[in-house]
């Protein structure tokens, strides 16, 4: 008999029969996709910010680093000595999702500075699908954990939209936090696509919570769905700063480094040469233009120095640890031996630390500087919840050995990274070590290659753009097989290279002859020059550390190779160069909500930085009318920021109180004189611009003033990198020290209102301090 509908609802052909009765039928259930036979579980592991030495399978800064978990899977997997990322997060991580390269996904540079151009719109194209949407569709069970930073910022708010959210962009879970990094004490997390609080639990750490939730979901995965394999992504937000570790795992590096960095990096270079990861006759360049002596630095720079890397070391052998407990997971699994592992960092070491180091990372997005003597008190809170940390440049020099420059440059301290490829049922036990030129771009055609997997010609209606990638397939039966890819641009802030038959041309971009300039004072930045940037030439087939510019020797490979790179820069989106750093930060972009001069809220609310008014170096005024029960009431009303800049009005022992918090380090605090009364009160502040990051506060209780307080100093650029203004509470860090986070107030709030004037402050000069402050 025949039907009108003959096909299931995904659309799959109905393969069985109806009649007129079911004694006369035969049913067919929708199959779903189905994986090719065999298909490997695929796990990404993603580390943020760690240098190529920073491992102990890479030299581990001369076998001073712990990482035996990690060490343990390179010893029976495969290491990768020219394995190559975007310089930045980001970019590395759009690449290594999509298979295109970072600029065709429109993810030219961190989202939060993204522009109005086809590669750096934060806007990951329909036409590029991602790994998880095509394994999901091919059977596959996907799951994310911890960063994602590939929404545009300004979609990273509780309204959305969530179109490029993780859940859109093909995984089936998410449990994490959205831009590029998060206070690991108390995270702004995010579980499919709402916001959540980190367990309540005694001695919380991110990293522990992030292995907590894989080994939860894989537990589920293999007692619902254990015939169905499952790809996993799994980024951690360290050792990204802020560099976040318990006292136990510090106090274990106690005097390690106190040898300092100079020595290090000889040792570091000749326990490389012993693992071959570094090849025999490679030259060790020596220190970058700006890294000072170690024997040069005074006694409270070495101890305060010191101290910032036995941080960092422990907070890499603690994210090493939480690794090792997914891995051990992993392996009591029945289908551990057909579980493919691809370990990755996503750019080098990061000197974002400046030449100083910093107690808080929020004072490099605001382009200032903090001096060692503030730090000396410091440093038995240093990784600590009241800190938010970065090392000295030094150390990212160390980091990054044998390779010059660091994280966002184009040279190899920017891009040649740790990789490691693990496989059991494939790989050898001490498969060894590949010296094949690959990238990040190239692991999604590797993936679909080893699962038996094709990209499709359209993914959800929409035709696909080719892979950009080069699978390294190939690598893993043949140590010795010849480079399979033909080439490769690199391009982050103006600085740009292209590789190409083992030779690579480089510039670094400030201006002329910036190389070797950079770490003179005196030197004035000169952005936009273009033209005057020298380009280097190195071998690096013969000169894995680019210690030989070959420009002079063969100018006309230069210029090949810098024709290549135009090529490929309007080939893929990469035009025009834009060397602005915190500007983009700054610069107007379309906004689910919409920028407006009054707010009003009828109830608590919790938003994120980039969603929240922005009031920084402007007149604005805040008023709030509230219940205050009979027993008092206490708490925060209204809230910007957090530990690290902002501010707050609340009630604390009866009164009013208002704080400024600038960079956490200077606290401004206005109180009334006289407690609340109960019942309905009227309560406002208002802030006048005085001067630049200046004003005078002034706060009225019932319409009648109450205190006036002159704030000399506010952040100016931004707050914080995750937490927004509240309605209600303080969650995540506290903007002022004399309360506990949430701090939520305990009477009724029955509207806030918040007005500002003006037009937005966008900091010009912070891009001038920012481009002095990385010398």
């Amino acid at each position: 008999m025949a039907s009108a509908y003959d096909s299931h609802p995904d659309g799959e052909e109905f393969a069985g029969s109806i009649g007129f009765t079911r004694d006369e039928s035969t049913p067919s259930w929708p199959v779903g996709p189905t994986p090719p036979k065999d298909a490997p579980n695929v796990v990404f592991i993603v580390l943020d910010d760690l240098g190529y030495a920073q491992m102990g399978c890479y030299g581990g800064l001369g076998g001073r680093l712990q990482t035996p978990n990690l060490d343990a899977l390179a010893e029976s997997g495969l290491r990768y000595r020219n394995f190559h990322t975007t310089s930045l997060c980001s970019p590395t991580r759009a690449a290594l999702l999509t298979g295109r390269n970072h600029h065709t996904a429109g993810i030219g540079t961190i989202v939060e500075r993204a522009t109005g151009f086809p590669g750096y719109n934060a806007r990951i194209p329909r036409d590029c699908a991602m790994v998880p949407k095509v394994l999901g569709q091919n059977g596959y069970a996907t799951y994310c954990l911890g960063k994602w930073h590939l929404t545009p910022d300004e979609n990273n708010g509780p309204t959305g939209p969530f179109d490029r959210w993780p859940l859109a962009m093909g995984f089936d879970r998410f449990y994490g936090f959205l831009p590029g990094e998060t206070d690991h004490w108390s995270p702004d997390l995010w579980e499919d696509n709402r916001r959540v609080d980190p367990p309540d639990v005694a001695d919380y750490h991110l990293t522990t919570d992030l292995a907590d939730r894989a080994i939860q979901w894989l537990t589920e995965h293999e007692t619902v769905d254990d015939r169905r394999p499952f790809f996993l992504h799994f980024a951690t937000g360290a050792p990204h700063a802020p560099h976040h570790v318990g006292k136990a795992w510090i106090d274990s590096y106690a005097g390690v480094f106190d040898d300092g960095w100079d020595e290090i990096y000889e040792e570091t270079f000749r326990l490389q040469l012993e693992q071959g990861v570094v090849p025999e006759g490679t030259t060790l360049p020596g220190r970058n233009a700006g890294i000072r002596a170690w024997a040069d630095l005074t006694d409270d720079e070495r101890r305060v120095f010191a101290r910032q890397m036995e941080v960092y070391a422990a907070f890499v052998t603690h994210t090493d640890h939480e690794i090792g407990r997914v891995l051990d997971h992993l392996r009591g699994l029945e289908s551990w031996e057909n579980t493919l592992i691809v370990f990755l960092s996503d750019n080098g070491a990061s000197a974002e630390g400046g030449r100083n180091g910093l107690i808080s990372e929020i004072t490099y997005f605001n382009g200032l500087t903090e001096p060692v003597e503030e730090m000396v008190g410091r440093l038995d809170d240093w990784g600590g919840p009241t800190t938010y940390p970065h090392y000295a440049n030094g150390w990212a020099w160390l980091g990054n050995t044998p390779n010059r420059w660091y994280k966002s440059m184009a040279h190899e301290g920017g891009t040649r990274d740790p990789l490691i490829i693990h496989w059991p049922a494939r790989i050898a036990e001490g498969g060894g070590v590949r010296d094949q030129f690959c990238h990040a771009v190239d692991i999604a055609a590797t993936v679909y290659e080893l699962t038996g997997i094709e990209l499709p010609a359209s993914v959800d209606g929409v035709a696909q753009r080719p892979l950009e990638g080069t699978s390294i397939a190939y690598t893993i039966d043949t140590p010795e097989a010849p480079v399979q890819k033909d080439r490769q641009y690199f391009e982050m802030f103006a600085h740009r290279a292209l590789w190409a038959d083992g030779w690579k041309a480089v510039t670094l971009h400030h201006s002329k002859n910036a190389a070797m300039r950079i770490g003179d004072p005196d030197f004035a930045i000169r952005m936009g020059h273009f033209d005057e940037d020298v380009w280097e030439l190195y071998h690096l087939a013969e000169d894995f550390s680019e210690a030989h510019d070959l420009a002079a020797v063969h100018p006309e490979k230069l210029a090949e190779l810098q024709a290549l790179w135009l090529e490929d820069a309007e080939r893929y989106n990469v035009l025009p160069l834009d060397d602005r750093v915190i500007a983009r930060s700054q610069e107007p972009r379309p906004r689910v909500v919409r920028k407006r001069d009054h707010y009003r809220f009828a109830s608590r609310v919790r938003l994120t930085r980039s969603t929240s008014p922005n009031v920084i170096n402007r007149d604005h005024h805040m008023a709030a009318t509230i219940e205050v029960p009979s027993g008092g009431a206490e708490g925060v009303i209204l809230s910007n920021g957090g530990m690290q800049g902002g501010y707050s009005l609340f009630v604390q022992d009866g009164h009013l109180h208002y704080v400024s918090n600038w960079l956490g380090r200077e606290h401004t605090h206005l109180r009334s004189a006289e407690p609340l009364s109960t019942g309905r009160v009227d309560v406002a502040v208002a802030w006048r611009k005085t001067g630049e990051f200046a004003g005078v506060v002034t706060m009225w209780v019932n319409e009648m003033p109450v205190g006036e307080v002159l704030v000399e100093k506010s952040n100016p650029v931004l707050y914080a990198v995750g937490e927004g203004l509240e309605v209600g509470t303080d969650t995540g860090t506290p903007v002022w020290p004399g309360y506990e986070a949430p701090f939520a107030f305990t009477g009724d709030i029955v509207e806030v209102v918040l007005n500002t004037k003006g037009a937005e402050h966008v900091d010009a000069a912070a891009e001038e301090r920012i481009a002095r402050y990385m010398q």
